[in-house]
């Protein structure tokens, strides 16, 4: 598949940034329709890249679980993520393009993003693409609203000199490094597989996280009062398929480099 031609929809973020470094790196074209390149995949015509072999649709009004549980942000994410399926899925139905649907372990049909994944798998069944539920993966992220809990909490670690969580950390995630993340998708788009969920089973708490972060920079923890989201179901055995170079202590590692550097920027 080496002179495969990509088109990554949400290529500016931190998944679709890692894809496209890891696709341009064994050879293969990438073009990158992202909002921050001036893409807005609400409302373009897509007609013009048809002519691509491969379609990795990440685009998504998504952010960490601040944003995600503000109610003030659930009409915008209702609404710009079916402006974002209803544009996204008519051009690949039209055009017959395989593609690869970004999902989520929180597709579920209590909040707004949930209840946009739950549509947004149905919509690939029903056009044959492949459909990837992510447990949760971590890399480097600049901090901001929509920025997710491990580089947040690292941030806070280094500039504050502790870690205060909004809720208590007893909700569990399930976490793989980016890099794992993207080799894995590249083996899925060549499988035979559909309808796949990637993780790698393990239930870790925000507060252990948290925790292990603060040892490795010696900062205090704290926890709120709030009982933090939880959608605690177990995994598609589809993910005993995949293997994890990156363990959990060695990718914060990592991101805390990643942090150090942006502040000395």
């Amino acid at each position: 598949m080496g002179a495969t031609k990509n088109l990554v929809l949400g290529g500016s973020g931190m998944i679709g940034t890692a894809l496209c470094h890891f696709l341009k790196g064994k050879g293969e074209s990438v073009t990158n329709l992202d909002l921050e390149n001036g893409h807005d995949l609400r409302i373009m015509n897509l007609d013009e890249y048809s002519n691509h072999d491969f379609v990795w649709f990440l685009a998504w009004d998504v952010g960490g679980a601040k944003y995600l549980s503000d109610k003030s942000n659930q009409h915008s994410l209702m609404y710009n993520n079916i402006k974002i399926c209803e544009n996204v899925f008519s051009f690949l139905g039209k055009h017959q393009l395989p593609f690869l649907f970004s999902s989520s372990q929180l597709a579920a049909p209590d909040n707004s993003y949930g209840v946009t994944k739950l549509m947004a798998e149905h919509w690939t069944s029903l056009l044959g693409g492949y459909c990837v539920r992510f447990w949760n993966v971590y890399g480097w992220e600049t901090p901001g609203i929509k920025s997710h809990v491990i580089p947040d909490l690292i941030m806070q670690a280094l500039t504050q000199g502790k870690i205060s969580l909004m809720t208590t950390g007893e909700e569990e995630r399930q976490f793989i490094y980016m890099d794992d993340c993207v080799r894995q998708l590249d083996l899925i788009r060549s499988g035979s597989n559909k309808d796949v969920h990637l993780t790698n089973g393990e239930w870790i708490k925000i507060r252990t996280i948290a925790e292990m972060i603060g040892e490795k920079l010696q900062a205090a923890v704290s926890v709120g009062d709030t009982i933090g989201y939880s959608n605690k179901i177990d995994p598609h055995p589809s993910y005993r398929d995949f293997n994890w170079n990156t363990s959990l202590s060695t990718g914060l590692d990592q991101l805390i480099e990643f942090a150090k550097n942006h502040i000395r920027k």
